[in-house]
């Protein structure tokens, strides 16, 4: 078994069974790679201009609406994170109380 393309093996005789090349042609060889990796490349790049445009859509169409749900959303983050820290705070004051309690003990 040979690896093919980095991502699945085939078998000297048989075709290979990579979703990219139907062949063995130039897919063990060092230029079949670089055009593997830059047809990944453009279909990323076409992946990231479709987002961007369904973004684009969204916000030309609910624009109003994701910005009430996102200041719901920071609001309540924000207030998650005063009641975590105010969490810590007394749990600090407890471990503070703890080392003082043990510390009168030793003396």
């Amino acid at each position: 078994m040979k690896e093919c393309c980095g991502k699945k093996s085939c078998d000297d005789n048989e075709k290979c069974r990579c979703e990219c090349v139907p062949t063995h042609e130039g897919c063990h060889d060092e230029e079949g790679a670089s055009r593997h990796a830059f047809l990944e490349l453009a279909d990323c790049a076409w992946m990231e201009v479709l987002k961007e445009k369904i973004k684009e859509q969204i916000l030309a169409t609910d624009k109003e609406r994701l910005t009430e749900l996102a200041k719901i959303i920071a609001e309540g983050n924000q207030q998650r994170w005063k009641t975590k820290m105010s969490k810590k705070h007394h749990c600090h004051e407890f471990e503070e109380k703890l080392c003082a309690f043990f510390a009168k003990s030793k003396k």
